[in-house]
């Protein structure tokens, strides 16, 4: 039987986009503060702190035409409740418990900065 992150990484892959690397990490309060730092201050700015706290992250650095926006649209919705059947948060959302099981990078930008932050921490 897979496990969860196999089989949500077997979904990008299916999608044509390349796995080049996979990280398993526990972030600190002080990573994911920095990770969601464009969130500060709103609403569900501690639920996210809380969420990329509190069990291991699975990081994947996934390559391919158009990546940032098939990965949005292969997640679906951001609240789970909204997310469409056949996506990955609406699919896989008890997973995550309240929290979403997945993020994705929402620009190019956005995605240098996460990468940078992740790929190049100290494991």
């Amino acid at each position: 039987m897979k496990d969860v992150a196999t089989e949500i990484i077997d979904r990008y892959l299916a999608k044509g986009l390349t796995l080049l690397e996979r990280k398993d990490l526990s972030m600190t309060l002080q990573r994911a503060k920095e990770f969601y730092s464009e969130h500060a201050g709103k609403f569900f700015f501690e639920g996210l702190v809380l969420a990329m706290t509190s069990w291991p992250v699975v990081a994947l650095l996934l390559e391919g035409e158009e990546a940032v926006a098939m990965v949005r649209e292969l997640n679906g919705a951001t609240i789970p409740a909204e997310a469409l059947p056949g996506t990955i948060r609406h699919d896989f959302r008890s997973a995550g418990g309240p929290f979403n099981t997945v993020h994705g990078s929402d620009s190019l930008v956005s995605a240098a900065r996460e990468i940078a932050l992740i790929f190049g921490m100290e494991q």
